[in-house]
């Protein structure tokens, strides 16, 4: 399989235990889609952003989920993705950006994981703001104006905050405090690589 899948660290023991909390409630969010239906909105919202987004890669049976998306750590939580899907994301110029995974038990995504890699300088960060942005507004709604999670205006003030945070301390690995936007849970990581920072947003349903 001929799909380029970002390399990331491992979801934190706090992220672990949100997700197989989430897992088991049932989905009040405002929005409410399949993988195909919600891969299908990313990728015409992103493409008005002059961001390119594959077709998924759908990954089901078990070999295949255990090659390339074997996401977690913890066996148990793992056990649980029965379907993943995958994308790839390249800016107008064609340059490989990231990816987006969808993980669920059932035809729902329970988990979308948004991976953006910048260089040392963080070029791409209007990008970065832009992609988790869109993001957001499609897989959870377009609400964070009217409800200010924590005060913030945009999705940009909680990126800028990461940021700000994550260059001012030694640690190679940052998160954002959890927020919780409609029905869902959402966080911001950051990780110093070898190429420069990667950004990943996690939305729980």
């Amino acid at each position: 399989m001929n799909h380029r899948i970002l390399v990331f660290a491992s979801i934190s023991i706090v992220a672990v235990v949100i997700l197989l909390i989430y897992w088991y409630l049932p989905d009040q969010s405002e929005q409410n889609l399949t993988f195909d239906a919600l891969n299908g909105l990313l990728r015409e919202d992103l493409s008005k952003q002059n961001v390119a987004m594959s077709s998924p890669v759908r990954l089901q049976s078990q070999e295949a989920i255990a090659k390339y998306c074997s996401l977690f750590s913890d066996e148990r939580q793992q056990s649980l993705v029965k379907y993943c899907t995958s994308t790839e994301l390249k800016d107008a110029k064609g340059k490989f950006l990231g990816n987006i995974h969808m993980v669920g038990s059932g035809e729902m995504p329970q988990v979308v994981m948004t991976l953006i890699q910048t260089d040392p300088l963080m070029s791409e960060l209007d990008t970065v703001k832009t992609v988790f942005h869109t993001v957001i507004d499609d897989v959870v709604c377009k609400c964070w104006e009217d409800i200010r999670p924590s005060g913030m205006s945009s999705p940009n003030d909680w990126i800028d905050g990461l940021k700000q945070f994550h260059q001012s301390d030694t640690q190679p690995h940052s998160r954002s405090t959890q927020l919780k936007l409609g029905q869902k849970t959402i966080q911001l990581e950051l990780t110093t690589n070898n190429d420069g920072y990667l950004w990943q947003l996690f939305i729980y349903s």
